[in-house]
């Protein structure tokens, strides 16, 4: 459990830099399974996933020193993207490791958002070859690693999401369904729900 104090801060991080997005209601959803099903819009996003959030919030927390080093993460796509638009916006040089398999269009995006403050480095043919390449980087040149999710700050970052969540709400909602895939979302958002909504039950989805 991350204490919510975490993400409480985070919130004040990424404002004005991460949307609060919609919460909107899917009324073909609803129709379907007979109940009232809401959709979190976060592909809404400027870099078209909640992955700003916790990149943001991390990045923005960096000492002066560390800022001035510079950081390094690796990323298939959406934390690329996240991590790349908060070097842009806090003027912050970064290095991003992508498989060479990733698709034309999402390196094109990772350079977009980052501007001249990124330098996207093609590496292996999988994500774990240039996980290791990226870890490597850090080691070497000591860039700060901005780790997908298994990092406090990332996930109170992701965590915001749920904030946003209760507050948009008409009414508590009994659950909420959260995607899955490294953790850092879904130890954001578990924390801040059942620490304010304990009813509220949570559903992992992969």
């Amino acid at each position: 459990m991350l204490d919510i104090k975490l993400i409480e801060t985070a919130r004040k991080n990424i404002a004005g830099v991460a949307d609060t997005t919609p919460l909107t209601k899917s009324q073909n959803l609803s129709e379907q399974y007979q109940a009232d099903i809401w959709l979190k819009r976060e592909d809404l996003q400027k870099v078209r996933s909640y992955k700003i959030r916790g990149a943001y919030n991390k990045i923005s927390q960096l000492t002066t020193e560390e800022q001035a080093q510079g950081v390094v993460c690796a990323s298939a796509g959406n934390h690329a993207q996240g991590v790349a638009y908060a070097c842009q916006k806090l003027e912050i040089k970064g290095k991003i490791f992508m498989p060479h398999t990733t698709p034309k269009q999402k390196v094109n995006q990772v350079r977009m958002f980052g501007k001249d403050q990124v330098k996207v480095i093609l590496s292996g043919d999988n994500f774990d070859i240039a996980y290791e390449d990226a870890l490597l980087e850090s080691r070497q040149n000591q860039h700060v690693f901005i780790h997908p999710f298994d990092d406090e700050l990332v996930m109170a970052g992701q965590g915001t999401t749920a904030a946003e969540i209760l507050e948009q709400a008409i009414e508590s909602p009994e659950i909420i369904f959260v995607p899955v895939g490294g953790g850092g979302l879904a130890a954001g958002m578990g924390s801040y729900l059942k620490t304010i909504l304990p009813a509220c039950q949570i559903v992992g989805v992969e």
